[in-house]
């Protein structure tokens, strides 16, 4: 996580760049969003940005790629890396379009206020030790629904076309940090004596309704500290996992029994007499099964009904297995392992494609 505020910049968002193209796209167009967040805020002592902040509530999890803290409440940044086009439709239904390609995707917008929602809660949730009593103490301080504002940053290179809607959280992300200072403009203008005489000064109802709905008190210098540093403690990086490490198989040990084979059910032994070639019958019908090649790999083709089966080889030691054939014997071998084995012999009536083990 980067914090940056008070003219210095803490954990700066660093490691190394993912060798995934669709990872390295993403982490490009957060680091963008991020420098064009520090240039905003970096050096101003009352606003607090956040980069990569994850926090938990009850078993779920926030992971917000950018947090601006300011003395009035908190934008939210959901960075997006767009090549193409996204287009948003009158639904909010999102399409990513590059060239002749069209992709649904997720809401970013949805995603976004989620993340809201959960982090207001979690604020909430301490709101007594964060918030100060109001109204001569009779009323506990806390954080309303208005003090959130959030935004979906589509990187430079993309384009955003709107069908039918005015989609106001998405914007590029060299938009979005003047979006934040207006909106702390607004506020601020409507709060205290002077915000008061503005909103008497007015006649236009719509100016009036704009000033209330936007008039919220600032965060006294102490809550704001006290909420910087309780983001801080709540943050959660993701931890990845340790490698699954297999034990190694002793050479001495005898071999492990071959896998068992899906939905199938074991039939007598071929007419060729092999003892280590079983066969297995359709499951609908009862009759004969074959070993084909199709697009997606080899599977069982019913002699009779003619219904196709899937075959799942998994080995003993939990790795998938892989199909190898020679003629019309099929064995299976586990890379993992090293185990292999023989485990159906296509009847003589079957054709053979002639490929080798």
């Amino acid at each position: 996580m980067e914090l940056v505020g008070v003219t210095m910049i803490l954990n700066e968002k660093v490691g190394p760049v993912p060798s995934d193209r669709r990872l390295r796209a993403g982490y490009e167009a957060e680091k963008q969003m991020a420098f064009y967040l520090r240039r905003a805020f970096g050096e101003l002592p009352d606003v607090f940005v956040f980069n990569d902040l994850r926090v938990v509530r009850g078993g779920e999890v926030a992971q917000i790629d950018h947090l601006v803290l300011h003395p009035f409440g908190f934008a939210l940044v959901e960075s997006k890396s767009v090549t193409g086009t996204i287009e948003v439709n009158e639904h909010q239904e999102f399409t990513r379009v590059y060239g002749r390609t069209r992709m649904g995707m997720k809401s970013p917008v949805v995603q976004v206020k989620m993340q809201a929602k959960l982090l207001r809660s979690l604020l909430n949730d301490r709101k007594e030790e964060l918030r100060r009593k109001v109204l001569l103490g009779m009323v506990q301080g806390q954080f309303g629904e208005q003090r959130f504002a959030t935004f979906v940053a589509v990187s430079d290179g993309g384009e955003i076309k709107r069908k039918g809607v005015a989609a106001p959280e998405v914007v590029k992300a060299d938009q979005v940090a003047q979006r934040i200072e207006n909106l702390i403009s607004e506020i601020h203008l409507v709060t205290g004596v002077r915000g008061f005489l503005r909103y008497a000064a007015t006649s236009d109802e719509a100016k009036q309704a704009a000033m209330i709905e936007n008039k919220v008190a600032p965060f006294t210098t102490e809550e704001l500290q006290a909420i910087r540093e309780f983001l801080l403690r709540s943050h959660e990086p993701f931890v990845q996992p340790p490698p699954v490490v297999r034990e190694t198989r002793d050479a001495s040990h005898p071999p492990l029994p071959p896998p068992a084979l899906s939905n199938q059910r074991s039939a007598p032994r071929s007419a060729s007499g092999d003892a280590s070639a079983k066969r297995t019958s359709c499951r609908h019908c009862g009759q004969a099964l074959e070993i084909l090649y199709g697009r997606y790999g080899y599977y069982f083709k019913c002699q009779g009904c003619q219904r196709n089966e899937r075959i799942n080889l998994t080995c003993p030691c939990g790795v998938r297995a892989k199909i190898r054939k020679r003629g019309p014997r099929f064995r299976w071998d586990c890379k993992a392992c090293g185990n292999t084995s023989h485990f159906y012999t296509n009847p003589q009536s079957a054709p053979s494609d002639g490929s080798s083990l």
